[in-house]
């Protein structure tokens, strides 16, 4: 049988076809979960595509140093540099820069940049040449003044206080059309950064919806407009994050409803952090623990730096292996479902817990300088899987607290917000 040169090309056409689709289908067939402690785990797989899912871990960091000075209990930020770990308070405090000793907490030198005011100092972070200093804090969502602040390490010196003068980098979100004052109820908050070759990269702290959003800020001093390059639903609030070169790690820190957590992040390309592995601990035991910053001791391990709140301001130590390389949680712990429905005649508030076994349990109930105010036991039983309780607060102002519920070593958190007008 002949064929024409046009029916050849026809079939040589078709045969390319044919063969680019079953490439494409066998590479989909192995772009997958390729960590083999997730609870999904593809064994075929050849490529991460960020899919994988882990079981709950739970853990609790070594604490390392119990109080820090009282002048850094709003510690909200750490760098390791220099033989000692750096911080900052937040909003409040000076703009300086304050170097401590990662094993007695001693204060061992303070840095003041004397060209710029703190409105909210959230986080720091650094490269080879340079400090960053980020002024981004926004609780009410309606600042116009982000700022990083940029700091030549040369002008450091090895040991002893002195005065420097930092660059000035200047943005606003992109995404960002109203100003308008919602205290803790906003998406435009931002307590963690990173520093990652040319750009500086922001981790915003959603109120509203717990998502973490990603924007790339380049390290030069000047006015940007940022954009989202990426998004993760972290469930809680990001308030640190760290950055690994060596083994392409980051961390990102923070806690929902008061229970600390660490996301660890690896195995993504270049700055895709969100395509790789996503590996979360919460560190239940430190309930009410306001972990504010992170950074890395080694490739391994990092410190943990918390502000004073329900705990003192401390140091806390995490080897990340022992959350990388644990299929499930060698802990347990329980958290409670907290539901709080204010009572009209205000008098009362009505809670609905789940979770609680029918043993005794104590609530407690802390102001925003978490001061405990009251304090309540009971021994209830559950009706359709829950426990419901009234609790009086005809002596409470309005205003922000705390609920806390605690069982046994299990315990969770919830805010109570008191709006009625009388007693």
């Amino acid at each position: 049988m002949n064929l024409s040169i046009l029916s050849i090309k026809k079939i040589q056409f078709f045969l390319l076809i044919a063969i680019f689709s079953f490439t494409l289908n066998g590479i989909a067939q192995n772009v997958s979960c390729t960590d083999t402690n997730a609870v999904n785990y593809n064994s075929n797989a050849t490529t991460n595509d960020g899919s994988c899912l882990y079981d709950p871990i739970f853990i609790n960091p070594e604490n390392i140093i119990e109080k820090l000075p009282d002048v850094v209990n709003e510690t909200s930020g750490l760098i390791n540099f220099n033989g000692g770990l750096w911080t900052h308070n937040d909003s409040g405090g000076d703009a300086k820069i304050y170097k401590f000793s990662a094993e007695t907490g001693e204060i061992l030198q303070i840095i003041k940049i004397v060209n710029v005011k703190n409105h909210d100092i959230e986080d720091i972070t650094q490269d080879e040449h340079y400090i960053y200093v980020g002024d981004f804090g926004n609780n009410f969502g309606n600042r116009k003044n982000l700022q990083v602040y940029k700091i030549n390490k040369t002008n450091i010196p090895k040991s002893g206080d002195t005065i420097v003068t930092a660059e000035v980098i200047s943005f606003n979100y992109k995404d960002q059309l109203s100003f308008e004052r919602k205290n803790r109820r906003n998406n435009y908050d931002c307590e963690a950064f990173i520093s990652l070759g040319n750009h500086l990269y922001l981790f915003s702290k959603n109120w509203a919806n717990e998502i973490t959003k990603c924007y790339r800020l380049p390290k030069q001093s000047g006015n940007y407009e940022l954009e989202i390059i990426d998004t993760f639903d972290v469930r809680g609030l990001i308030t640190a994050a760290d950055f690994d070169s060596t083994k392409h790690r980051l961390v990102l820190a923070g806690y929902e409803n008061f229970v600390p957590f660490m996301w660890t992040i690896w195995d993504f390309s270049k700055d895709q952090f969100f395509s790789g592995h996503k590996k979360r601990a919460d560190f239940a035991y430190i309930n009410g623990a306001q972990t504010e910053g992170i950074c890395f001791k080694n490739p391994d391990e990092v410190y943990i730096s918390c502000e004073a709140s329900y705990y003192p301001q401390g140091l806390y130590h995490v080897n990340l292996n022992q959350i990388i390389n644990t299929k499930e949680s060698s802990e347990v712990f329980q958290k409670f479902q907290i539901e709080i429905f204010p009572n009209p005649d205000a008098k009362n508030i009505h809670m609905e817990i789940k979770g609680l076994s029918n043993d005794l349990f104590t609530l407690e109930i802390y102001n925003l300088r978490w001061e405990q105010i009251n304090q309540f036991s009971f021994i209830e039983e559950a009706i359709n899987g829950k426990i419901q309780i009234d609790i009086p607060i005809q002596k409470m102002d309005r205003g922000i607290y705390f609920v806390k519920i605690r069982q046994g070593k299990n315990r969770s958190f919830q805010k109570l917000i008191l709006n009625r007008n009388d007693k």
